[in-house]
């Protein structure tokens, strides 16, 4: 009896032992699945934005303190002017905060506010005084944190820094322009890549007359610096979709990894010295002198009047300097007058409303007459020089 019990048990463990050896193998040749990480809302709006990437030049490039970098833009007068809030309000301000005024100084646009919220607002100016602060309240709560605006020449084309879902980084640079019906701006769009990363890109300003542009940025930098990027700009937007690339070599436009790669876009040493030319009157400027840089052509600029080979051309250069004079001293009567204004009586503004649209109007078609002069001198003397 004690026999068959102890077969009986012999067998029950010889049918149970392969099903146990089974189950320890299967378990050992499971394998582990992979993690799925889902990509985040910044990375999938730089996919989409990935293939519109915009064929851009950058000329050069300078790293510079970021509490400092609105002073180091060498922007033309024609740009008009950026400072920061505390120099043109002087009035100190919680957080960086930056405004625009335009090239007549008489609209700004401005960042305000403190390290929980700044909103962007515009100020006209009339005789002394500015108008109290209207909100750009148009754009809603999809853009936080808006800053560093620049208007464009036309009046109508206003860029800013913001973050938001509508962003790839930290500040992406923005777009909009203004409804003239409604006084209005239209709804922003990012003004994608190269000009927007996964990092901080604060500011961009557009010199029209000596077609340049500059970016700021505080990609690939240490905590207290930031870049700034000189580049060509390109209206109409222009693109890579005629480009056989590569994913690889897409992605390396789009982070602007290298600026070199973009030399082969444009004549960068033409565009280099234009900056150069810049760079040196901004200095200039800084130290209160004046200089004399008239760009004949992309690889050639005059300093005295003895470097123009005609007579005409240099008869004609005389012409633009007085008039580029006039026009300084009219933007200056003009300021002088609209600082009077506020405080005179009101039969004194009635006589000088005339004479400050006078001025409005002689500096609105002065400005045209000095770019044809410039014109005609540069083809003179490239004519000759041919």
């Amino acid at each position: 009896m004690r026999t068959k019990n102890i077969l009986a048990i012999i067998l029950m463990l010889a049918l149970t032992l392969p099903a146990v050896a089974q189950k320890r193998k299967a378990a050992h040749k499971a394998v582990a699945q992979p993690v799925v990480v889902e990509e985040t809302p910044a990375q999938r709006l730089f996919k989409t934005m990935l293939p519109a990437t915009a064929k851009v030049m950058f000329v050069d490039s300078i790293v510079v303190d970021k509490a400092d970098f609105l002073n180091s833009i060498p922007l033309g007068s024609e740009a008009g002017s950026i400072s920061s809030y505390e120099k043109f309000f002087d009035r100190q301000s919680l957080v960086p905060l930056s405004v625009y005024q335009n090239e007549f100084g008489d609209r700004c646009y401005y960042a305000d506010g403190d390290t929980l919220s700044t909103r962007l607002y515009s100020i006209d100016r009339l005789g002394n005084k500015w108008s109290k602060p209207h909100e750009l309240t148009e754009f809603g709560n999809d853009y936080r944190f808006l800053n560093y605006p620049f208007l464009m020449s036309d009046g109508m084309t206003l860029f800013f820094a913001a973050k938001g879902e509508h962003s790839i980084g930290g500040y992406d640079i923005f777009m909009t322009l203004l409804d003239s019906e409604s006084g209005t701006f239209y709804r922003p769009e990012n003004f994608g890549l190269p000009f927007n990363s996964t990092a901080n890109d604060y500011l961009i300003a557009f010199d029209e007359l000596n077609e340049l542009g500059y970016l700021v940025s505080d990609r690939y930098q240490a905590a207290d610096k930031v870049c700034i990027y000189t580049f060509v700009p390109k209206f109409p937007r222009v693109g890579f979709e005629d480009e056989d690339l590569s994913d690889e070599q897409l992605r390396r436009y789009a982070k602007l990894t290298s600026i070199s790669d973009t030399w082969a876009f444009g004549d960068r040493q033409a565009a280099f010295e234009r900056y150069q030319n810049m760079l040196s009157s901004h200095q200039d400027q800084k130290k209160g002198s004046q200089s004399f840089n008239f760009v004949i052509n992309d690889n050639l600029t005059y300093h005295q009047l003895s470097d123009f080979h005609s007579p005409q051309s240099r008869q004609l250069y005389k012409q633009y300097a007085e008039l580029e004079s006039t026009l300084a001293t009219d933007k200056r009567t003009l300021e002088m007058q609209r600082d009077k204004y506020a405080d005179a009586s009101a039969r004194e503004q009635r006589q000088m409303k005339g004479t400050i649209l006078r001025l409005e109007n002689q500096i609105q078609e002065s400005l045209p007459r000095l770019n044809q002069m410039a014109k005609e001198i540069r083809y003179i003397e490239n004519r000759i020089r041919q």
